[in-house]
């Protein structure tokens, strides 16, 4: 069930992705100010729930550049582009939603 507004997560380093999960590097997944498309694991605290992105369809749908602040491009499911200085930054990336096929 999506959420009504956006809310606070923590997101552990077991729960970034499926595969490798010891060999995973938070600076490599997401960064500070990222918006993350995350499933719910359980209540966690009062302040924030702890969440997963371990799903080819969740992880960071929106960042910026570190460089120059930038909106950032996918190009893979673990790097992003920025348009203004060509630079890659790694990122675990949420894979795009699939269009509805229309009938005809």
């Amino acid at each position: 069930v999506p959420l009504r507004e956006p809310c606070g997560g923590l997101l552990r380093r077991e729960d970034v992705r499926e595969f490798e999960r010891d060999a995973v590097l938070m600076r490599d997944s997401c960064r500070p100010g990222d918006i993350v498309q995350a499933r719910v694991l359980s209540l966690g605290d009062s302040r924030a729930y702890y969440v997963t992105t371990a799903s080819e369809e969740l992880g960071v749908v929106f960042a910026r550049s570190a460089e120059d602040g930038s909106t950032l491009l996918p190009l893979a499911w673990d790097e992003m582009l920025c348009p203004a200085t060509h630079a890659r930054e790694a990122r675990k990336v949420a894979r795009p939603a699939r269009p509805a096929s229309t009938a005809v």
